[in-house]
């Protein structure tokens, strides 16, 4: 007779983090990394936000794989379909114990949030956001959707106290028009308050469209 159970064990998580925190910090930006990164290679691409009182914090994903037959290049990823929910309540336990570090770090909660989910990023970003009242100033979903179960009713004034932008490259080769339009009319249907992106490029991060979009928060 099988049995499935589990166990709770401490755990030690890895992020990676660009700038230093002063007095001088008003401005933080948490970045979630897509399915087959790391966040010390991601990061990279927030070098062209950077300023004295910017800190862009990246948090990795605790699953780790490797890429491919060779062994040599390693990939992380948020979740998978097995035990998606206990992933999920790691994953917002992860973020939320890191950002209380950010707190203790700067010594007051008076700094300007951002916040940025790549592909498969974005949904643990979203249900992050979505487990806490903290101070959102905007929420980026750059090629990523947006979760069904966070389009609740009571959720509603959360989304709407939150700057979102979707973020979608027209040569994306994971969101076609198709795809694209099904998360517009979801989102649309939802009633919830968007501004959308669109950019030349396929499915990754351009610095110079996030220089863009940073410069208008």
């Amino acid at each position: 007779f099988h049995m499935k159970k589990q166990i709770s064990i401490p755990k030690t998580h890895k992020y990676s983090q660009l700038g230093e925190f002063s007095e001088k910090t008003n401005n933080v930006w948490i970045v979630l990394h897509g399915y087959g990164m790391l966040s010390e290679f991601f990061i990279k691409k927030f070098e062209c936000i950077l300023n004295d009182s910017t800190v862009v914090i990246a948090p990795e994903g605790s699953n780790r794989f490797y890429l491919e037959n060779n062994y040599y290049r390693v990939g992380a990823s948020w979740m998978t379909k097995l035990d998606k929910e206990k992933d999920i309540e790691d994953n917002i336990s992860f973020i939320q114990t890191l950002y209380s570090k950010i707190v203790d770090e700067i010594g007051h909660t008076n700094f300007k949030l951002n916040t940025l989910g790549f592909s498969q990023g974005g949904a643990t970003l979203v249900r992050w956001i979505m487990s806490n009242s903290i101070n959102i100033d905007s929420l980026i979903l750059w090629g990523s959707d947006i979760p069904k179960d966070c389009l609740t009713e009571e959720k509603k004034s959360r989304w709407n106290s939150i700057d979102v932008k979707l973020v979608i490259g027209n040569q994306d080769e994971y969101i076609n028009e198709e795809n694209k339009q099904k998360v517009i009319d979801l989102i649309s249907s939802y009633g919830l308050k968007y501004e959308l992106v669109a950019y030349e490029g396929s499915h990754k991060i351009i610095e110079k469209e996030l220089e863009k979009i940073a410069a208008g928060l």
